[in-house]
C-alpha cells in the first residue's frame, strides 16, 4: 500500500489542512479551534461540569483543565464552585465569552461552506456518514 493510500495518513493530512484554515479565521477572536468547541458547549448548554465538558469534546480532563485555564485568562469563561455541592465545579461563560457567539458561529459556518466547496448537500451528508462510520470502525477494533 503506497502512503497516500492509508487512510490515517489522508485523514491526517485532511484534518491538519482544515485545522489550519479553522485556527487562522479564529484568530481575529483570539480563540483556538479548540477553544471554540468548548465554548460552542457552553453556548448550547451553559453551566457545565468540567468532565461534562471534557465527555462531548472527546477529551481527557487533563487537557480540558488546560482550555479552560486559557479561556480563563482571557475572561470568556469562569469556574466556580457548585451552589449546592462545594465538591462541584461548575464552567460558565462571562458576558465577553457569550458576546462571541454570534461572530464566531457565522465565521465557523462560512468557513465549513468554504471548506467544502464543490461538494452538493447529498455529498456532504454522505461525507459526514462516512466518516463517523470510520470513527465506529476505528473505535471498535481499538476497544479489542
Amino acid at each position: 500500500m503506497q502512503l497516500n493510500e492509508c487512510i490515517n495518513f489522508m485523514l491526517t493530512n485532511v484534518q491538519n489542512a482544515v485545522f489550519l484554515c479553522f485556527k487562522k479565521q479564529l484568530q481575529q477572536y483570539n480563540v483556538t479551534p479548540i477553544q471554540y468547541a468548548l465554548l460552542k458547549c457552553l453556548w448550547d448548554e451553559d453551566e457545565q461540569a468540567p468532565s461534562q465538558l471534557a465527555q462531548r469534546l472527546y477529551l481527557d480532563s487533563s487537557t480540558v483543565t488546560g482550555i479552560m485555564s486559557r479561556l480563563e485568562e482571557k475572561a470568556l469563561i469562569v469556574r466556580e464552585y457548585s451552589k449546592t455541592d462545594r465538591r462541584r465545579i461548575i464552567v460558565r461563560l462571562t458576558d465577553a465569552g457569550r458576546a462571541l457567539q454570534k461572530p464566531i458561529e457565522a465565521l465557523i459556518e462560512e468557513t465549513n461552506r468554504q471548506v467544502t466547496q464543490g461538494l452538493s448537500a447529498q455529498e456532504q451528508r454522505q461525507l459526514r456518514e462516512q466518516l463517523l462510520h470510520i470513527a465506529d470502525q476505528a473505535n471498535h477494533l481499538a476497544a479489542q
